[in-house]
């Protein structure tokens, strides 16, 4: 699994990031990426300070769930 976290390093961004690095520890998972350059994701259209891929796939935009709604999204891409 291929997670990427884009974001323009606004705190609740960096806290979604420190939220999925200790989830994906706890899963047993690839590290996520931390991705400060946005133009790779405007590029593909999208536009956002906070922007989650998961599997190249669009999760959130300027969305920044809690832990545990942010540990039933990465479930679901674990089935």
């Amino acid at each position: 699994m291929k997670i990427q976290l884009f974001d323009r390093g606004l705190p609740p961004g960096k806290k979604l990031f420190a939220d999925l690095d200790s989830l994906c520890q706890r899963f047993q998972i690839d590290d996520p990426e931390y991705i400060r350059d946005m133009s790779k994701v405007y590029t593909r259209g999208l536009q956002g300070n906070t922007i989650l891929l998961i599997d190249n796939e669009v999760v959130l935009v300027d969305q920044y769930p809690s832990k545990s709604e942010l540990e039933a999204i990465l479930s679901d891409y674990l089935k």
